[in-house]
């Protein structure tokens, strides 16, 4: 035990103030590289990374040597072909640096929750009772970025005026959907790829529900959307679609998105 104490008095009278403070700018900007990416597909495809590189060091240490030679030489190809993926995020990056927004953060308030949340089942309600179509998006663990990049930015406060004239028939933002980003309407009029499957989706459902049931089989979102045609509510999630929803059960829904998005920042952000 005094040996082992020993030897981290002597590790520690080793490191200089300059070698503290370096570590610190180096962990705390993968930290804030990490946090930036997280909730988009470049962290799950950056998870995947990891699990080669440790895939990598069991297999050494194992002397699978056939196994660790596939995986040693494909490792440089994979992190030139990870700057060609990733190309659209180092931008951001790049971009957020320049403007500061690399060390802010969009956290999800918990005093804040309630009120959005009353503000979307209004929103939903209404569409509801006038039968008004509607698709709204919830991002979660996995990013949305492509699918905002072609909508109409907005990243507004969340509020039912605004949803409902985003919905109004014949208004320019009407088609497509809208995608909640955290605690802000982030864009409207965005355009989501079609379910793969519509031999296994009823031919009375329209294009939303398809489009509803399309972004949840490639990503963990979840989506409510609205008939035009009948005012019924439905939930698509994981590639499956749930219809005649009550109000009650939109607003657990709501709850639950955006509780775990609050959980999932405080996580990354050490709160």
């Amino acid at each position: 035990m005094q040996a082992a104490f020993d030897l981290i008095l002597a590790v520690f009278r080793d490191i200089s103030l300059i070698d503290i403070l370096d570590m610190v700018l180096v962990s705390y900007g993968i930290y804030r590289a990490l946090l930036f990416i997280e909730g988009t597909r470049a962290y799950n495809l950056l998870k995947g990374l990891g699990i080669i590189l440790v895939l990598l060091v069991i297999t050494k240490d194992l002397d699978f040597n056939t196994v660790s030679w596939i995986l040693s030489n494909a490792l440089p190809t994979g992190f030139l072909a990870l700057v060609v993926i990733f190309q659209p995020e180092l931008r951001r990056v790049l971009e957020d640096i320049g403007k500061g927004g690399f060390l802010a953060e969009q956290l999800v308030a918990e005093d804040s929750i309630p009120e959005m949340v009353e503000e979307i089942c209004k929103t939903i309600e209404s569409c509801s009772k006038k039968r008004i179509g509607a698709l709204i998006v919830f991002e979660q663990e996995i990013g949305l970025k492509d699918f905002i990049d072609n909508g109409v930015s907005m990243h507004s406060r969340i509020t039912s005026e605004l949803l409902n004239t985003i919905f109004m028939p014949f208004t320019p933002l009407h088609d497509g959907a809208v995608i909640v980003k955290g605690p802000y309407l982030e864009a409207a009029s965005c355009f989501l790829p079609t379910t793969s499957n519509h031999n296994e989706v009823a031919k009375e459902l329209g294009s939303r529900h398809r489009a509803a049931i399309g972004i949840t089989e490639i990503t963990d979102a979840l989506v409510l959307v609205v008939s035009e045609e009948t005012g019924t509510i439905s939930k698509a999630s994981g590639g499956k679609l749930t219809q005649g929803l009550t109000m009650d059960r939109v607003k657990k829904l709501v709850t639950a998105s955006f509780n775990r998005v609050k959980r999932r920042k405080r996580i990354f952000s050490g709160k």
